[in-house]
């Protein structure tokens, strides 16, 4: 998981013109997994008694049930780009072997990686989108730090449509907290999914 044949992660820190935000551009798979070393030597040993790669996964999860059974929770890349979309879970039975796949393995994303959209509209739509919603004011953010990944979202992700719509994408957030976040569509500039964390 932790090594493929090109690693690319790419980090800028800045000022935003005319504020006093920082940000940090992410794109590529980090160089480390959510779980400690004993259970990703256990993933690594599962993935190589099954014959299966790493390569293109990040590991975040690992799971045992009381059967036994293993679960390993990954996000998943193409093009050296998280597929924000589609995530994937492996299933290993109690003689570690592998049996069942939730999710969808994405061989390949045919469209550029390079963005449109420069880090300014980026924050810019999402502070749009923060005042439009109303729960947060987008003015509340402006000593943070913002968090950009570029990267793929399906369109029709948990549509039925079993076709694929990859766009470029970005997600955005800041820094530190899970909410609130936004997936930005790179080419129409536009909202593709918000969440401001409230459940009611």
């Amino acid at each position: 998981m932790k090594k493929i044949p090109v690693l690319l992660i790419l980090i800028w820190f800045c000022s935003c013109e005319d504020s006093n935000l920082c940000t940090e551009t992410i794109k590529g798979k980090p160089d480390y997994d959510l779980i400690g070393k004993s259970d990703y030597d256990t993933v690594k040993s599962l993935f190589s008694t099954n014959n299966l790669s790493l390569d293109n996964f990040w590991v975040y999860c690992l799971q045992k049930d009381d059967l036994g059974h293993r679960h390993v929770r990954c996000q998943q890349y193409a093009n050296n780009l998280q597929v924000f979309s589609d995530e994937v879970i492996f299933h290993f039975n109690s003689q570690n072997q592998y049996y069942f796949l939730s999710g969808e393995i994405i061989p390949g994303i045919d469209i550029s990686s390079d963005p449109r959209m420069s880090k300014i509209e980026v924050m810019k739509l999402f502070f749009d989108i923060v005042d439009e919603d109303g729960h947060f004011s987008s003015d509340n953010f402006k000593n943070d730090c913002l968090q950009c990944e570029i990267g793929y979202y399906d369109l029709n992700a948990g549509t039925g449509n079993s076709t694929h719509n990859f766009k470029l994408a970005w997600r955005i957030q800041r820094e530190d907290y899970d909410f609130p976040y936004a997936y930005i569509n790179d080419t129409e500039k536009s909202k593709i999914y918000y969440d401001n964390g409230i459940r009611y």
